[in-house]
């Protein structure tokens, strides 16, 4: 398996989960954080490996050739705009969704932005990246136990066919996910509206965080 150097942007449960995988299977880790003084970092430099880096989002891009995006949905715009020229070129993972936190689940209904995804903040201000959807349909537990009753869960993403998006598949698969590619970022809905079957069951539901995932079933 190849060795990446990975920039998360992000140091809630999703990035820190993920970072925390990523860096056992041997990639370079360096979390871009708003404050790398807050206690949320310090808890990070804590529960972290001591290769793993924690610094501002440009210190992190610097260091990263593959890009999750992992902040909260309304930062994506500003974070991306300020920071143009270190995405452009780079492979980004967009794992945002524009969401209210917090209020959907606990009003048992939609509290978002349409679209949900990022796409068209990315391709406007780093028009030459390689730019995928995954990580997004899930809450974090997932993540960090993908196996539901002995049987691996899988992992939906969609982007472009190629060299980058078997770099994707390693990825979810270190996770210990299984990826199922849905086709290009024509796409991109059908992979939002996997989170929206998610919440519906595990939110709306009340069947559990941490309790749903997805398999496709073959024969």
């Amino acid at each position: 398996m190849s060795s990446f150097r990975i920039a998360i942007l992000g140091a809630g449960p999703i990035g820190s989960t993920l970072g925390s995988k990523w860096t056992k299977a041997g990639h370079n880790v360096a979390f871009g954080v708003k404050d790398p003084a807050s206690e949320r970092a310090q808890r990070l430099r804590e529960e972290s490996s001591a290769s793993v880096f924690i610094g501002s989002p440009a210190e992190s891009l610097a260091k990263g050739d593959i890009v999750l995006l992992a902040t909260p949905g309304h930062t994506v715009e500003e974070l991306v705009r300020t920071h143009a020229q270190l995405l452009d070129h780079k492979l980004i993972i967009d794992a945002t969704n524009q969401l209210t936190k917090g209020k959907t689940a606990a009003e048992g209904k939609w509290s978002a932005q349409e679209p949900l995804n990022s796409l068209a903040t990315l391709q406007t201000y780093a028009p030459h990246a390689q730019i995928y959807r995954a990580f997004n349909s899930y809450a974090w537990e997932a993540f960090a136990d993908p196996i539901y009753q002995g049987i691996q869960a899988d992992l939906f993403y969609c982007g472009p066919e190629g060299d980058t998006q078997t770099i994707i598949e390693q990825l979810i698969g270190e996770i210990s996910l299984h990826p199922v590619w849905l086709g290009g970022l024509d796409q991109i809905e059908v992979v939002d509206n996997i989170l929206r079957l998610w919440a519906t069951l595990a939110l709306f539901q009340d069947k559990g965080r941490n309790n749903i995932a997805f398999k496709v079933l073959h024969r």
